[in-house]
């Protein structure tokens, strides 16, 4: 059942990766947020300076928080804190932390961010103990001043775990 697991996982990388690549934006994915920011309090936005541009994150947070997604000793509750709408992913974070428990070492080479608004985009290369995906682009959206893994994103590295989004 490992052996399964594990070439369905290695499998699922690449071709998660290719069609993360090729989905375009995934701005719908998080539109919500952008109305809570809208609903931010005027003093807020008067204290922001007229067309600030938002920091972008480091590569070590983004490929931190794509380390943690898939730690096999880190609760789905600490995973879901760095996803957009994680908690409606806690059930996908428990199977996915469930498939690699005897996995093997998973990392990511993130590349230098660009952002957008409140999104970052970078080019992320996964390296899994059966081989190295392309790289292909991942976003991470600025949430109450943090950046999380967007839900399309999370969802791409879920598939890739046995646990896809439904």
């Amino acid at each position: 059942m490992n052996k399964r697991i594990t070439s369905a996982f290695a499998a699922a990388a690449a071709t998660a990766l290719l069609v993360t690549g090729c989905g375009g934006s995934d701005d719908s994915d998080h539109a919500d947020h952008s109305s809570e920011s809208a609903a931010a309090s005027t003093t807020d936005a008067a204290a922001t300076t007229a067309g600030a541009a938002v920091a972008a994150p480091t590569t070590a947070e983004l490929t931190d928080s794509l380390t943690l997604i898939v730690a096999p000793d880190v609760d789905a509750a600490t995973k879901a804190a760095e996803i957009e709408n994680g908690q409606e992913r806690i059930a996908n974070l428990e199977q996915m932390t469930a498939a690699l428990a005897n996995y093997g070492e998973i990392t990511f080479d993130v590349s230098e961010p660009t952002v957008e608004g409140e999104t970052a985009t970078a080019a992320v290369a996964i390296a899994t103990p059966r081989g190295t995906a392309a790289p292909s682009p991942n976003t991470w959206v600025l949430i109450d001043g943090k950046w999380k893994v967007s839900d399309a994103s999370a969802c791409a590295l879920l598939a890739m775990g046995q646990a896809p989004c439904v």
